[in-house]
């Protein structure tokens, strides 16, 4: 293990796909074996090359063997992407030990590759939407060569009958999590006339320039923080185009993102019209003091321009705030602080403070207070692994709140948005929520998760803007002062979840699924829920529950 340490902190390479058991492994040995861990669990999507050099690493430690199914399926899923010395010239599914479980695979010292399906299909039932369906087929293929150069590409096509609350957001929004774009879909044979079809495309090709900086191109999404939400930028929404550059550096982990995006979807504009475009850079740097704590500083400006993209914002190592006064102050400047601490090799606390705007006499004036302009949101969170002693029984709990008119700017196109949806929480402001999940793996090949939500928000009252959704200008407010989380339209929402997987062969898995969702208005007579039973079979696919 000591010899393969000097090897883990590279360049970030080819990514894990969003929401994938990888992971949850991976997250869950971080705090396991923090001393060890060549990632900065903050910053996601994690890669493969971590993944199997680290798991190679933990194989040859005694101590690592109650992460044992872990390890496993680590170097099975990953073993590929162990790198090939000249004297060891041999495939890496006979270094690891471990039976391939890809498709295809081509392994040698200047070039890896691999394909595989991308299967799912699920079938469903609910008491608002009826009859519900999922179905999607594509491929994925991933690529090192020389292992400097390195490229992912897949595409999915699908078609879906969601259920009713999702249903609701998607022509509100007038674009599906994930993907954004969509057609209406018609079938007969499932007896579905208000369905979607949709292609989920994301692909990406990087060059690992020296030992420690990478730089990349690609269309997807990213997500920074500890917490199964995000309140600088989440995976959530659509994907779109960005250029990152990368260094991981002695105890370092630098990421300046910059990123195309648009401000609305296709469905808001004519047919084969050029949809207005807007940009966002970020930056992101997160310094591990010593391995069981951290803490990471935030800063993003969105901006949109006319006929170009602003040349300032090209340099990655300069305050963009700083810039952005410069020119005149006019674009939408966030700043964000995130720290972690891991005690007792079971516990992760974690949290994120956003700030949009911040006065602190308009706190302690009392004839400023709930002054509109203190736009902030206060993420805390703690994850409990093997709870109890449990082997592989993972339980996290989460507290979200936001405060109105947040992640807006008085020019509409400037908000922190991207194809008409949420970049961070997909609730976007004036919440708070409450969430509690529990992951558990009695057996190999068994998974059980569940959660609960509560989300108490306030909505935008017809054309008052009361801060809910970041996409109104700001400029038209209904007040200046008293404003506090929860105003407009008061609502709370409830959910339930609990899945049920069997994985049938590596990456093959049998799911069941049951929802209880029930939104109403504050201190209303209690509303009928909406109870979805689905289940489905999945292979190389991977998606996060969409909980709103």
């Amino acid at each position: 293990m000591i010899a393969l340490a000097p090897r883990l902190v590279q360049a970030q390479m080819l990514p894990i796909q969003s929401a994938a058991a990888s992971g949850w492994m991976l997250e869950r040995l971080s705090v396991l074996y923090p001393e060890t861990a060549p990632l900065h669990p903050e910053i996601k999507p994690y890669n493969r090359q971590d993944a199997a050099r680290w798991a190679a690493a933990l194989d040859t430690n005694a101590g690592a063997a109650r992460a044992r199914q872990e390890i496993d399926y680590l170097l099975r899923e990953h073993h590929a992407f162990l790198e090939i010395t000249e004297s060891d010239n041999q495939p890496a599914e006979k270094q690891s030990g471990k039976k391939s479980g890809r498709l295809f695979e081509a392994n040698s010292q200047d070039f890896k590759l691999r394909v595989n399906p991308m299967i799912q299909g699920v079938l469903g039932r609910s008491n608002r939407a009826g009859f519900l369906f999922l179905n999607q087929r594509g491929l994925e293929l991933q690529g090192v060569l020389d292992g400097k150069l390195y490229f992912h590409t897949s595409l999915v096509e699908s078609q879906w009958q969601p259920p009713a609350y999702l249903a609701e957001y998607i022509q509100k929004r007038l674009a599906v999590p994930g993907t954004g774009f969509y057609k209406n879909y018609q079938s007969r044979f499932f007896r579905v006339d208000k369905g979607y079809d949709f292609n989920v495309a994301t692909a990406g090709i990087g060059v690992r320039a020296t030992r420690h900086l990478g730089v990349d191109m690609g269309h997807g999404a990213h997500f920074l923080g500890n917490g199964l939400r995000s309140l600088f930028l989440s995976d959530f929404g659509s994907n779109y185009f960005y250029l990152k550059l990368h260094a991981r550096v002695w105890r370092l982990h630098y990421q300046c993102l910059w990123m195309e995006l648009s401000p609305v979807s296709q469905k808001m504009v004519s047919g084969n019209s050029l949809l207005p475009k807007k940009y966002a850079v970020m930056h992101y740097l997160n310094f591990k003091a010593t391995p069981r704590f951290a803490f990471s500083f935030f800063e993003a400006t969105i901006f949109n321009r006319s006929r170009q993209f602003e040349l300032q914002y090209l340099n990655p190592v300069i305050l963009y705030r700083s810039v952005e006064g410069l020119i005149g102050s006019p674009d939408n400047v966030l700043i964000g602080l995130e720290g972690r601490w891991d005690f007792f090799r079971r516990i992760r606390l974690y949290g994120q403070l956003l700030v949009d705007e911040f006065l602190l006499r308009a706190l302690t004036d009392r004839s400023k207070r709930g002054w509109w302009g203190n736009k902030f949101g206060i993420q805390g969170g703690l994850k409990y692994v093997n709870a109890f002693g449990i082997a592989r029984l993972d339980l996290q709990s989460e507290l979200n709140l936001v405060r109105p008119y947040t992640y807006s700017h008085f020019d509409s196109l400037n908000a922190y948005m991207h194809y008409n949806q949420a970049l961070a929480h997909p609730l976007g402001s004036n919440f708070r929520e409450t969430i509690l999940t529990a992951r558990y793996s009695p057996v190999k090949a068994v998974l059980l998760q569940a959660r609960l939500l509560r989300i108490y928000a306030g909505e935008n009252d017809g054309p008052l803007n009361w801060g809910a959704d970041p996409g109104w200008s700001n400029a038209k407010r209904v007040q200046e002062y008293g404003n506090r989380i929860g105003q407009g339209k008061k609502t709370i929402s409830h959910l339930a979840g609990f899945d049920v997987g069997w994985q049938l062969r590596h990456n093959l898995w049998l799911d069941v699924r049951y929802l209880w969702r029930r939104r109403q208005p504050e201190n209303a007579v209690a509303s009928k829920p909406e109870i979805i039973w689905q289940g489905g079979i999945r292979w190389n696919f991977w998606a996060a529950p969409l909980d709103i």
